[in-house]
């Protein structure tokens, strides 16, 4: 049996390419909805499909309305949690925990007192 390495053809990786080049770009249109408010965080952090499955955690939570990359950081400083963590990653009591913390901040309580809060209950 020849130890044949597999070569990839210009059109397969180009085919690669583009599908990348696709994904980023659902990627996107799903963190310019979810900053929009066309689409809920529950419904972000609970689809199945592959696009949001590899949003990075701050990369979502700075695209949440009320957030921003400050307030990002802090929050998931105060749940422990790193920046790079990914959607689909998560656990689902993790994911009760984001969303409590973004229905508190929907409803009002500034991001540093969400935080303050979380880190009182650890």
């Amino acid at each position: 049996m020849p130890n044949e390495s597999f070569r990839y053809t210009k059109q397969i990786s180009d085919q690669g390419r583009e599908r990348s080049v696709e994904v980023r770009r659902e990627r996107a249109t799903l963190k310019r909805r979810l900053k929009a408010g066309e689409i809920s965080p529950a419904d972000v952090l609970n689809d199945e499909g592959n696009v949001a499955a590899k949003i990075r955690l701050f990369a979502f939570l700075k695209s949440c309305p009320g957030v921003g990359s400050a307030g990002a950081r802090t929050l998931l400083r105060a749940l422990g949690l790193s920046e790079t963590k990914t959607i689909r990653s998560l656990g689902p009591v993790q994911k009760a925990r984001i969303l409590t913390m973004l229905e508190m901040i929907a409803g009002g309580v500034r991001v540093d007192r969400v935080a303050e809060i979380i880190m009182s209950e650890r």
